[in-house]
């Protein structure tokens, strides 16, 4: 949450969960150079340069219109196949003709976007990715539309002007069963985001963004949230392990028997449906996620697995708040897609782990002086390694 805070300031995190989140639009003004340091110009260039970026992920749009991979892009004949090469005299050319690059999941691409993605992961327990945006002339890159999920604008360089129009079908999904009726009339907020500013967007919330003849540069944070139909998703696969359920529909029957058989699959669906039913399948979510991919090389892959140096920093991995329950000597915890099954004292090593995210080794010794030696944790913490649930933070 303490992300979430930095990154809406000066507006007070407590009031846009409370009265914004999910719920209507909000802009916010922050200082020149506030989010200068997750993608500044000479990143985006050394991503560019460095990356074997392929279509969509990289890609550029004109008017509304997506342009073809080849306005940016060769392949080359590689051993298994085509490689992409970014074409950087046409890349320029259309650049400069009005085109506005777009590029996907630059969480994946550089250290502080993936920072903050993990931590608004961590804060929203829903997936969350960062997309960025350049422009130059006065084109808009994409017509008016909305976006099926939440969206955090962050303003990294230059200005844009944004009109914000709101929503016409309340929750929009994919695959709708009919579409979201186009905005008529003036926007309800038109203006120009400067450098540092943030405005954020719930799902289906009408916008359109256009440069202002000079260098821009913005960040899109989606966040991705569950809904109903997940939900029922999650339920149709949980039922079926019900007999009622799996058995065939009657239809050459008497209507007396159709009737009964409806009933005894709503009574079955009523009794799996108690009041925590909700509650358990966002627990299960959870415990589905995956952690970012990180390898802790050299030292993972070594005799030692962990570092000597007690100044060495691990990582707790779990992406969502996990809940350390101790019963019985043992002290259990589902993530990672994995249930977890440790003895009760190495909750003194989890404990801080999952509260603080990272800690040295040494200050996980300390921590539990008196109840578990040295060796023991850090026996412990190349077990917890080895098997994913930390990493070595070298950066």
């Amino acid at each position: 949450m303490d992300s979430l805070a930095k990154l809406l300031e000066p507006f007070p995190r407590a009031e846009f969960l409370a009265s914004v989140w999910g719920r209507e639009f909000k802009v916010v003004r922050g200082g020149a150079g506030k989010f200068a340091r997750l993608m500044p110009w000479g990143r985006l260039n050394e991503i560019l340069r460095r990356h074997r970026l392929d279509y969509p992920r990289l890609r550029l749009v004109r008017g509304g219109e997506t342009l073809p991979a080849s306005s940016c892009l060769r392949y080359t004949k590689g051993r298994r196949g085509l490689v992409p090469r970014l074409k950087p005299v046409e890349l320029i050319e259309q650049l400069r003709g009005g085109a506005t690059l777009v590029l996907d999941a630059v969480d994946e691409l550089s250290a502080p976007a993936e920072e903050l993605a993990a931590a608004l992961e961590h804060a929203f327990r829903e997936s969350v990715q960062i997309n960025c945006y350049a422009g130059w002339q006065t084109s808009p890159g994409f017509d008016l539309h909305f976006d099926r999920h939440d969206v955090f604008v962050l303003q990294v360089a230059g200005r844009k002007r944004w009109g914000v129009y709101g929503e016409t079908r309340p929750h929009p999904v994919a695959d709708d069963i009919e579409p979201a009726p186009r905005p008529v009339g003036a926007p309800l907020w038109e203006g120009v985001l400067e450098d540092g500013d943030l405005l954020y967007m719930p799902r289906g919330c009408w916008h359109v963004a256009t440069p202002l003849n000079e260098p821009t540069l913005h960040l899109t944070v989606g966040v991705h949230k569950r809904t109903g139909l997940d939900f029922l998703k999650w339920l149709t696969e949980r039922m079926r392990a019900s007999a009622a359920f799996r058995e065939d529909l009657p239809r050459l029957t008497s209507d007396e028997d159709r009737l009964e058989h409806a009933a005894r699959l709503r009574e079955e669906l009523f009794a799996a449906w108690d009041a925590r039913l909700v509650e358990r399948y966002l627990e299960e979510y959870d415990a589905q996620a995956l952690p970012r991919a990180r390898t802790s090389l050299p030292w993972a892959a070594s005799e030692d697995v962990l570092p000597r140096d007690p100044g060495a920093v691990v990582r707790w991995t779990p992406p969502r708040p996990v809940e350390l329950k101790a019963v019985g000597g043992v002290v259990e915890f589902d993530c990672n897609r994995k249930r977890w099954r440790f003895a009760e004292p190495a909750l003194a090593v989890l404990g801080p782990l999952n509260a603080r995210r990272a800690c040295t080794v040494g200050e996980l010794c300390e921590a539990t002086a008196g109840r578990l030696d040295e060796p023991t944790v850090r026996t412990f913490l190349r077990e917890l390694l080895l098997h994913g649930l930390v990493v070595i933070v070298d950066e």
